[in-house]
């Protein structure tokens, strides 16, 4: 090579290494953008995480957290709280890359003050540079992503909204995340915790359970395993093969086609059955006790009167002996040798003459009712007793007419 073309040659190969160098520059530049992007979408995820939470922290307790707030005066939930309720792990960091610790704001909405509307901010720490602000604003995928240029005022991803931070009760300063949890994000977190889920959900017994009345409008609970409950109303009929009671049970009537078998006390105002009644002990009522024959293998004893209301006549057929009854005028009577019996029949006997001794009758008792002139007249029995425990009476007088009373 000639010597005044070996100057062109250097010259070509400092260029190439020029160009090399320039566009290895610029990829490494381009390289640590893309790797601070990433970072970036990391912060935005865990804020997005975070917002979830306060999101889903609201709806578990809309109703307690409506009532602690104003439309000036906010409430406040910090990284712990989410934490010890279990919306956010335990190991979630309370503060981002740069320091800076969320809290999100709840206000009441000023159109409508039984809905709630809020805002989560960042503070303390460090400030990200504008470029962070604007590409984590974007990527935040719960609620609507802003940031803090001012110190005063969130604006959202894109410049898409602008809300001042003290109409939230909030402050914060420049470089700042903000996120806005609108009413009707609110307002969905609470119909998402009020539903009632069909299936398990671990960690959230609540999606399972029921805060108020349900009405089936006349429709069916089939395939039940157990049903517990306090009370029950039933306008209809209550079947099933069994039924265990470790209390009371009362109604107005009950029918059963077999038997009842207690190992306490059967009570009611009026118990009837078709059948026998048997107990082990004793039947206690407080009213009636009704059946076509009551029967007592030992004493029957009653704490008042005996009310006998069938009548019957005396000198009329019976059966079997040993019926007590009455007759019209409540006189008792008893079966005896298949007839009734008032066993308290008195006969009047007179004896005029003659005088001396005269049988007079076969009685249980005779006495004298009037003793005759003559006076000293005896009446006494002389044999029996017979069958019927009677004995025969005589008397014996001395004068005059005697009256004899015979039973």
């Amino acid at each position: 090579m000639k010597k005044h073309d070996r100057g062109w040659a250097n010259l070509d190969v400092a260029l190439a290494l020029i160009v090399v160098m320039a566009m290895t520059v610029f990829g490494l530049t381009k390289y640590k953008d893309w790797q601070q992007e990433k970072n970036w979408q990391v912060e935005a995820s865990h804020i997005s995480t975070y917002a979830a939470a306060a999101r889903g922290y609201v709806g578990r307790n809309y109703a307690t957290l409506l009532s602690a707030t104003s439309t000036t005066a906010p409430t406040v939930i910090t990284t712990a709280m989410l934490k010890n309720t279990g919306f956010l792990p335990s190991g979630f960091t309370e503060t981002n890359s740069q320091g800076q610790r969320l809290n999100t704001y709840l206000v009441r909405n000023g159109q409508n003050t039984e809905l709630l509307q809020g805002m989560v901010v960042s503070s303390g720490g460090s400030v990200y540079p504008d470029k962070a602000l604007r590409l984590i604003s974007r990527d935040i995928k719960t609620g609507f992503g802003g940031y803090i240029d001012d110190g005063k005022t969130a604006t959202g991803a894109l410049r898409s909204w602008k809300i001042l931070l003290s109409s939230y009760g909030a402050t914060s300063g420049n470089g700042h995340i903000a996120v806005l949890l609108s009413t009707d994000e609110l307002s969905g977190a609470q119909e998402d915790n009020d539903r009632l889920y069909r299936f398990q959900v671990n960690g959230r017994p609540d999606l399972n359970k029921m805060h108020t009345a349900i009405d089936m409008g006349g429709n069916n609970l089939n395939s039940v395993g157990t049903i517990n409950g306090q009370t029950g109303t039933f306008s209809g009929n209550v079947s099933g093969s069994n039924g265990i009671f470790t209390s009371n049970v009362s109604g107005a009537n009950g029918s059963f086609t077999q038997n009842i078998t207690a190992g306490a006390q059967v009570k009611g105002a009026t118990v009837r059955a078709d059948s026998d009644i048997s107990a082990g002990r004793n039947i206690t009522a407080t009213n009636e006790v009704s059946g076509a024959t009551v029967k007592a293998t030992g004493n029957l004893s009653a704490g008042g009167v005996l009310q006998l209301d069938r009548i019957n006549v005396a000198g009329i057929a019976c059966y079997p002996n040993g019926q007590i009854s009455r007759d019209a005028n409540g006189g008792v009577l008893s079966c005896q040798s298949g007839v009734w019996n008032s066993g308290l029949k008195i006969g009047f006997f007179s004896v005029a003459s003659p005088v001396g001794v005269n049988n007079i009758t076969w009685a249980r008792y005779c006495a004298l009712g009037h003793y005759g002139q003559g006076g000293g007249s005896q009446i006494y029995p002389v044999a029996g007793p017979d069958g019927e425990g009677k004995y025969l009476w005589q008397t014996n007088t001395l004068g005059g007419a005697v009256m004899i009373n015979c039973f």
